[in-house]
């Protein structure tokens, strides 16, 4: 398990899509298609969404 430290906190459309690719993965889905990011922004949502995604885990 890992603890996400940033002083970057999601903003504009970010928590809604995090929300969005979150939920996708709980539900099983393999593939789903993260657009119109930065390699910088893409990293940042990634590790928000494994963050939640552990915190959620037994």
């Amino acid at each position: 398990m890992f603890e996400l430290v940033s002083n970057y906190q999601p903003t504009g459309d970010q928590p809604k899509a995090i929300e969005y690719l979150s939920k996708g993965i709980q539900e099983g889905k393999k593939f789903q298609t993260l657009l119109g990011v930065t390699r910088l922004t893409e990293k940042l949502l990634l590790w928000q969404i494994l963050s939640k995604k552990c915190k959620n885990q037994p």
